[in-house]
């Protein structure tokens, strides 16, 4: 042990509740000891509450621990307090929440009568290493922390025969390297007093501080050929827990089944003392109690994976530092958690068992983003690089149907989750009550419609776990007076948003920064917010639309006489935001937050200005041309009369009556079609320019023309009922023209819209309604007896042939 003093400062920056002014780190692996060496100056009385217990943490299972120094430094005088001391042990599991009992021991020692200004100096070392580990040793020694430290020194000695290798990261410097006696020392020694501060936010893994990563091993295959002993598949088969039904189930069938079994229904828990920290259990062991840590259930699954002839195997990953894990000397002490890796097909997988609730099939299957492996099978002598998984997705569809203007509406919302993010629903439900999900899920709109209230519970359907992943909701409520109102104005409005892409995209703002931005794992996202209002509406928006390296946006407003569309789609493209673009990023969403809302509003006593001007002179125009050749057709289209004509004519009856009743009431079902319609509304006309259809000027025209056809066919439903009372012989040809325009129109009208991108939801059943009435009436009006007797008038003669006229002419 080098003794290293220290030196005390004058004036020292009191800044923070304490300062060390030495951290001593000494390993001997020759002896197999840790000596620690610590010296502390107390600055303030928050320093004294954190500074006045000394802990020391050892493994009992095989390590003791001895003190050799506890002094407190006051004024130049030295006072022991290691004489008296009592040093008591504490069973402290850290990792408790975790389920993970890893067995340390906590040494405390209580100081009494500390004071500011003191120096409380204490060392102790830690006796005996891991016997998993047969000698062998890695470190990461630091040579800057997040707080300013006077001195920092750090010494390994190791055997001449046992070299350590060591890289060294972010610009540490290279280590004073001496034989001895003992042995080879390699030592660093700073007293710069520089240290790290962090920005907020930085990825996990984002570590710029000096480091040495020190081994002795040489190579990765080193690091397997210790613990691949330990993973080996037990010679006697385990009992397979899942049933198989050869007719059905394939080989991937199998796979996933053995994986949900291990996920779900083996508990995860772990007791981690001594050598259990590296040493899975035996298989059969775990499987029997169901339950073990990430190492039991990975050999667990490998295990019965290997029994149905796959290829599987632990694979030991880290979920800190896995971003620059292959930047670090090899050693099995970097690695912090393990998953398996597999070959099925030809193709590489990876799953982690610790994961309970997941879904998907092979192809579909999540794996967090754990950057490298190392698999513990023989020859296996480099890290293996994991892919990243399927991004995962929210589609999300709202329906809003508003009863009336100012009143109440009915809200429903249906979301499917795809991916990681099933599986986290998927948990969320598992975990929580029907009572407590309906109430997070109605409070969560509350905040955006106060008056929400819920009809019917939140369902959750989750029938293709096995396959796609997809886990989808239902939310049902009413909200009353969901409108507000502009004071002292005739405006009410109400505002629709999507809260859950709000929430998404929310962030914690940060200054300027020099180090990376946490923009958290990509995702998409898509919703559909559907609001039927009580009549025809208008909406003066245009798209919005972004796209960066970063994540892009859009969102667009679609209005269709009375049903106003709006979609949003957001893709978030990367986890990490360089320092540089931070400030635009997080200016950039919130930009896109504020234009996420959308604002209905509705005035009363609106201004005439609202009607369509156009909508009126079309109609006129249709009423007055229609009119014109109705009089010309009234008067000259008399077409001849047959043989059987020539009879006196008949009264309405039999089959006729069902045709005349049909021709009777369409002047009132076209009449209430055109207002329905709403084509005197100006909105209407305009809104076409901002539902995002290219070819507005074609739609504009074809609405005009289907105005002037409307009341075209109305002029001519009406003179045809005109020619029908008075039995023209016009009337049968004037029938089949109705039919025959009725069907014609409806197939035109069908095809427009659907080059025109607008859906028609009752375009089936018109034209099958339509199409039966051509196909029975035509040929009923084109040779009925009963027609060519009933229909004999014409316009110069305008009076039926008597019975006493016709046998006057017979004689004659």
């Amino acid at each position: 042990m080098t003794p290293i003093t220290y030196e005390e400062e004058k004036n020292p920056n009191n800044e923070g509740a304490y300062k060390y002014l030495v951290l001593d780190y000494q390993d001997n692996i020759i002896q197999k000891e840790q000596y620690v060496h610590y010296a502390v100056k107390i600055l303030n009385n928050e320093g004294i509450q954190e500074m006045s217990d000394i802990n020391a943490i050892f493994d009992p299972a095989f390590q003791t621990i001895a003190f050799h120094k506890v002094q407190v430094v006051r004024n130049g005088d030295i006072i022991n307090k290691l004489q008296n001391a009592a040093i008591n042990t504490f069973q402290r599991e850290t990792n408790l929440e975790r389920s993970l009992y890893d067995g340390s021991l906590t040494a405390v020692i209580n100081l009494s009568d500390i004071r500011v200004g003191d120096i409380v100096e204490y060392a102790y070392t830690l006796k005996g290493f891991n016997p998993i580990n047969k000698g062998n040793y890695a470190n990461l020694v630091y040579e800057e922390y997040t707080i300013p430290i006077n001195k920092i020194y750090s010494k390994v000695l190791t055997d001449r025969n046992q070299p350590i290798f060591y890289r060294l990261l972010n610009g540490a410097n290279e280590p004073k390297i001496e034989n001895t006696s003992f042995g080879t020392e390699y030592s660093w020694e700073n007293n710069s007093n520089e240290f790290v501060s962090y920005d907020s936010n930085t990825p996990y893994w984002y570590n710029v501080q000096k480091r040495i990563s020190i081994s002795t091993f040489d190579s990765w295959k080193d690091v397997s050929n210790l613990l691949t002993p330990h993973y080996q598949k037990p010679k006697k088969p385990l009992k397979l827990p899942i049933t198989i039904d050869e007719n059905l189930d394939s080989k991937q069938d199998v796979i996933v089944k053995l994986i949900r079994f291990v996920q779900d229904d083996v508990r995860y828990l772990g007791f981690e003392a001594g050598v259990d920290a590296f040493k899975p259990h035996n298989p059969h062991d775990v499987l029997n109690r169901r339950y073990g840590d990430c190492k039991d259930k990975s050999m667990l699954l490998s295990t019965l994976l290997q029994q149905q002839g796959v290829d599987a195997y632990p694979i030991l990953v880290d979920s800190g530092s896995n971003e620059h894990l292959d930047e670090y000397a090899p050693s099995h002490f970097i690695f912090d958690h393990c998953i398996v890796y597999f070959e099925h097909n030809k193709k590489e997988y990876f799953v982690d068992p610790t994961i309970a609730n997941q879904g998907g099939d092979l192809y579909r299957l999540y794996t967090p983003n754990y950057k490298f492996g190392l698999v513990l099978k023989e020859g296996s002598n480099e890290l293996k690089k994991i892919p990243t998984s399927t991004t995962p997705r929210i589609n999300i569809v709202e329906d809003i149907t508003l009863d009336s203007i100012g009143g109440n509406a009915k809200f429903e919302v249906k979301t499917e989750y795809f991916g990681s993010k099933a599986d986290e629903i998927r948990s969320y439900f598992k975990n929580n009550t029907e009572q407590n999900i309906n109430k997070e899920y109605l409070g969560f709109y509350s905040n955006l419609y106060p008056n929400i209230s819920s009809i019917g519970k939140v369902t959750v359907l989750d029938d293709s776990r096995p396959y796609e992943n997809i886990v989808t909701t239902n939310e049902y409520y009413s909200i009353e007076n969901l409108w507000n109102t502009i004071e002292e104005e005739e405006t009410i409005y109400f505002d629709t948003n999507s809260l859950v892409l709000d929430g998404l995209i929310s962030y914690n703002n940060s200054l300027k920064r020099n180090m990376p931005y946490n923009a958290g794992i990509p995702f998409s996202f898509t919703q559909v917010t559907r609001i039927l209002m009580p009549e025809p509406w208008f909406i003066n928006l245009k798209d919005i639309e972004l796209d960066n390296d970063f994540y892009s946006f859009k969102k667009s407003i679609d209005v269709n006489g009375n049903m106003v569309t709006i979609h949003y789609s957001y893709e978030l493209k990367t986890d990490v935001i360089p320092a540089n673009e931070t400030e635009t990023f997080l200016k950039g969403l919130d930009s896109v937050r504020e234009d996420i809302g959308t604002q209905l509003t509705y005035t009363y006593n609106a201004s005439t200005s609202d009607i369509s001007w156009l909508s009126i002179i079309i109609a006129i125009s249709a009423i007055a041309i229609s009119i014109f050749f109705a009089l010309k057709i009234f008067k000259n289209f008399n077409p001849s009369k047959d043989d059987i004509a020539t009879l006196p004519a008949q009264q309405f009856g039999g089959w006729l009556i069902l045709p005349i009743i049909g021709l009777v009431l369409t002047p009132f079902y076209i009449i209430v079609q055109i207002f329905d319609t709403g084509y005197f509304d100006r909105s209407i006309w305009e809104g076409f320019e901002y539902s995002g259809y290219d070819n507005v000027g074609f739609l504009k025209l074809y609405l005009g023309m289907e105005l002037f056809y409307n009341f075209a066919f109305l002029v001519f439903v009406i003179l045809t009922i005109i020619l029908l009372f008075k039995k023209r012989t016009s009337t049968p040809k004037m029938m089949m023209i109705f039919y025959g325009c009725n069907l014609g129109i409806i197939l035109l009208e069908s095809f427009l819209l659907n080059q025109f991108g607008i859906p028609d939801p009752t375009v089936v059943s018109d034209i099958f309604r339509a199409a039966i009435s051509t196909a029975i009436w035509i040929p009923y009006f084109l040779y009925s007896d009963r027609v060519k007797r009933t229909f004999v008038t014409t316009y110069e003669h305008s009076e039926s042939i008597t019975e006493e006229s016709f046998i006057k002419n017979t004689v004659q």
